[in-house]
């Protein structure tokens, strides 16, 4: 055997162990950079809000920045498809909610991405949402609006963060129980639907409460109802939707981090320690829970079977509504 066939033999030989050896050694030095923590819904809105309030506490863990990046678009769908395809390496991390992983799936002829796509890190919260109305509407609570709109079908209109969202989910869904037809105006985030309420473009709005809440405070909207299945402490004299003549209706939402599939364990507990350091810190978690959102804070493999439940009740759900987005 020739010198420079042993040596070629020798180098092939110790590729897989140098690669292996690499490898490690970069998940042993998570993270050298800057992480990238991906909001698939625009500044402003519920979802931003929930996650810049994260993101010092999270720097401080990991020892690197944390970007918000904001990919707002197609109820998530854009945003999220982008974290999909981001290297398995821990620097791309992802905002998930109901919409994103449970109710897009059966609205979307194709939503750019699966949920399995995706290794789930933590539940970190649910929250019911607020139906508020812009202070011109003749309507003190739901039950006086739902009145309004049976008189004169097709006068009100209210906006969410988009078709598929889960704003959109709970409008239609009231609508459906409430055997009452109001018009659907999608934006491209909660934070424009908002915004839209405040001019008075839009009379109604589906909101998230973390974003909201300021503006319901200022008296800049009227809320009208809350989503879940009892009053909120922050809102303790507004009325649920069940209270307000629609019996059984109920509705939360939830969100959580996801990382792209095939990213390493030792990654994935890291980003998750990140996460629960930051979501149990007490300003932290006071705030959110001022704005109707309960810290949860789950392990990875509790958030998996959440995700699991929830396309089952949402598919279901989906197809007897006979809802439907291409």
């Amino acid at each position: 055997m020739t010198l420079f066939r042993r040596d070629v033999l020798k180098a092939m030989a110790a590729a897989p162990l140098a690669t292996a050896t690499s490898a490690l050694l970069a998940q042993e030095a998570y993270p050298n950079k800057p992480v990238t923590l991906l909001v698939p819904q625009p500044a402003g809105g519920d979802a931003d809000a929930f996650c810049r309030s994260l993101q010092p506490k999270m720097q401080a863990f990991l020892g690197q920045p944390v970007v918000v990046d904001n990919r707002g678009g197609a109820a998530g769908n854009i945003g999220t498809a982008l974290g999909a395809r981001a290297a398995a390496d821990g620097y791309t991390v992802t905002f998930v909610n109901q919409g994103t992983m449970a109710i897009n799936p059966y609205l979307y002829a194709s939503t750019g991405f699966s949920v399995d796509q995706f290794v789930p890190v933590s539940h970190l919260a649910s929250v019911d949402l607020v139906i508020c109305a812009h202070p011109s509407v003749k309507a003190n609570n739901l039950q006086e609006m739902l009145a309004l709109a049976r008189k004169a079908p097709g006068s009100f209109n209210y906006g969410t963060a988009g078709n598929g969202s889960a704003n959109h989910m709970a409008g239609e869904l009231l609508k459906s129980m409430a055997n009452v037809f109001l018009t659907h105006i999608p934006f491209r985030g909660g934070g424009p639907a908002i915004m839209s309420a405040l001019s008075g473009e839009i009379q109604l709005v589906v909101a998230f409460p973390l974003a909201a809440m300021q503006h319901i405070k200022a008296g800049r909207l009227k809320a009208l109802a809350v989503t879940g299945p009892q009053r909120a402490a922050a809102l303790p004299d507004v009325p649920t939707v069940a209270e307000s003549g629609v019996g059984g209706y109920e509705f939360s939402s939830w969100f959580g981090f996801v990382l792209p599939k095939g990213t390493p364990d030792t990654i994935v507990t890291k980003v998750h320690g990140a996460a629960l350091h930051a979501l149990k810190t007490p300003a932290i978690s006071d705030k959110l829970l001022a704005g109707m959102t309960r810290p949860i804070g789950s392990g990875q493999q509790e958030f998996a079977d959440l995700i699991a439940k929830e396309n089952a009740k949402w598919g279901k759900l989906i197809k007897q509504l006979g809802i439907k987005l291409d």
